[in-house]
This record gives C-alpha cells, sequence and structure tokens, in this order.
C-alpha cells in the first residue's frame, strides 16, 4: 500500500496504520509526486482512495493502471472536470462514495473488518481529542482550526 500525505507526522501515522511506502508532497510539485509514484508503481496503482477528487484526477489518471479504479468521497468543486477519454481508454472505475448512504450491512462488515485488524495488532487511527456529545460544536470547531492530525472522537 502506497499513501501521500502533506507532512511528515501524516507520515509516521500513514506508517503505522499500515501503508509500505509514504510519499510527503508538502510542497513538491504534482509532476515530482507522479514521477515518484510511477517510480514505485510502474505499471501503475490499481486502487485509490481520493479525498481530494478535484485536486488530484489528473494526477490520478496518469498514475492508475489499465483496469484501475478510484474510490473517492470528497472534493473541493462541487463539479470537477473528468478527463473522460483517458480514463476511458484505461477502463477506470470511479465510485463516488457518501457514507451516510451506505447500507447497514456495509456498515457492520466495515465494523468487523477494523475489530479483526485491531484485534491482529493494528494500533488503530490515532485519537487527537475526545469529547462528549453535548460538545459537538466544539468539536466541530477544533477541526476547521486546527493543523495536526488525528481523529475527534465524540463520546456519548
Amino acid at each position: 500500500m502506497l499513501a501521500t500525505v502533506r507532512s511528515g507526522t501524516e507520515a509516521t501515522l500513514a506508517s503505522e496504520a499500515g501503508a509500505h511506502e509514504v510519499i510527503q508532497y508538502g510542497g513538491r510539485s504534482h509532476e515530482d509526486v507522479i514521477r515518484k509514484v510511477v517510480a514505485l508503481a510502474p505499471n501503475g496503482v490499481h486502487h485509490i482512495v481520493e479525498v481530494a477528487f478535484a485536486a488530484n484526477i489528473s494526477a490520478d489518471t496518469e498514475i492508475l493502471a489499465n483496469g484501475g479504479s478510484i474510490a473517492t468521497y470528497a472534493t473541493s468543486d462541487a463539479v470537477p472536470a473528468i478527463p473522460f477519454w483517458l480514463l476511458v481508454f484505461k477502463n477506470v472505475q470511479i465510485d463516488f462514495l457518501g457514507s451516510d448512504d451506505f447500507p447497514p450491512d456495509a456498515k457492520a462488515e466495515a465494523a468487523q473488518s477494523i475489530n479483526a485488524m485491531l484485534a491482529g495488532g493494528w494500533p488503530g487511527f490515532k485519537i487527537d481529542k475526545t469529547l462528549t456529545l453535548t460538545d459537538i460544536a466544539k468539536a466541530h470547531e477544533h477541526l476547521e482550526q486546527r493543523s495536526g492530525a488525528g481523529r475527534v472522537v465524540l463520546t456519548m
């Protein structure tokens, strides 16, 4: 598994989460990141989990293997440009995912998989802050203002 991250802190988190290779892109051009990915995966990347679809679709198109796929759940542009023909000629599948819309059995299967990974020794994600559900507004403000990494957990 290959991860791209902005900072050294995120690189450590990605490695701890199981990434075999980590490319830090903070301050690098898309072209430099593409060169690094191609060096690690000369036949292309088979699957991309994309958190910045509009910003990265061009680079994703370059590094995807024929028959590759993209699963995306976030974008800065509500109507991003998609390089249709380049993706068609690579036979790419794109899945647009909204977590609120997953069927209950898919969520249960994901929870079982995460629990199995935790039981197998995976340390889980770093928790940055824990707040109560009544402090949900504070949690949202924290996420908007922070510069670090880690999850915010709400307890009931």
